[in-house]
């Protein structure tokens, strides 16, 4: 299967009303990032082919296109999406608003790489007549370890839509992170990188999280997939420890240098 690199939503959505609506894609994510930080994005594919609405905020991205639901209706919709600047196609890292930058020395906890997150039924909030029936996001993000040295540490889905069941990871995830994000089941991987290294991330959720099992949250840790385990590539796993002047600092190094790059995706639907 070809890695996806960004996005792709599928939606079925029902207009409840006695007259037509048009709904759009969204061209900005910027909730619960970093502060000031938007990512914006550009729409790669859509099936049925969409229609350039009358409005646009986003112009520089080509403008907002969308589909018209007619009254009564039932239309599903699917879309691709590729992150471009910052968080996209600009090595980049997530970390949760409002974070202490943590100044505690000589030893602190290491939560590894946080999370963002958005509600899939977000449209019917904004529109009462219109109605999600169903919504599956794949999600595909690259890691890059910026250091010489192997890295270790726990890496988080970069976004999760709330109230929503993982149905797919590969690699599979390690934990199921339910206390970052309320509402959340933020998948997570225990990871470890040898230097100047790549990896990629692919992970899939459903919503409603309806009933069921569903997916199985456990899975072998991603160190086990690089050969890293008992530090077979050296080096001192306790990498994070901040130095004297310098705390632990959020940012790249806050598991020792892995840090998002060129493939996250985003959307809000709206």
């Amino acid at each position: 299967m070809d890695k996806i690199r960004g996005v792709i939503i599928t939606v079925t959505v029902k207009n409840k009303a006695d007259r037509p609506y048009y709904f759009k894609i969204g061209q900005a994510y910027h909730d619960h990032l970093m502060e000031n930080e938007t990512i914006k994005w550009l729409i790669e594919w859509t099936d049925p082919p969409a229609v350039k609405m009358a409005k646009s905020r986003f112009p520089e991205l080509g403008g907002d296109y969308g589909w018209e639901i007619d009254p009564g209706q039932t239309r599903t919709v699917k879309f691709k999406l590729k992150a471009t600047g910052p968080f996209g196609d600009e090595l980049s890292y997530i970390s949760r608003a409002g974070e202490d930058p943590t100044y505690y020395w000589p030893l602190v906890s290491e939560p590894g790489l946080y999370t963002s997150w958005f509600l899939p039924n977000e449209l019917e909030t904004l529109n009462t007549d219109l109605k999600i029936v169903n919504w599956t996001g794949t999600f595909g993000f690259s890691l890059y370890n910026v250091d010489y040295e192997p890295v270790y540490g726990i890496v988080r889905a970069p976004i999760v839509p709330s109230n929503s069941k993982l149905i797919y990871s590969d690699p599979k995830a390690t934990f199921i992170d339910y206390e970052s994000v309320p509402g959340a089941y933020v998948a997570a991987w225990d990871v470890a990188m040898p230097g100047r290294s790549y990896s990629y991330f692919e992970y899939a959720y459903q919503w409603p999280a309806g009933g069921g099992e569903g997916y199985s949250y456990y899975g072998t840790p991603l160190k086990s997939n690089f050969g890293a385990a008992g530090g077979e590539y050296g080096g001192n796993r306790t990498t994070t420890v901040p130095g004297r002047e310098t705390g632990a600092p959020w940012g790249p190094l806050i598991i020792g240098g892995l840090v998002t790059v060129a493939a996250l995706a985003y959307t809000r639907l709206r």
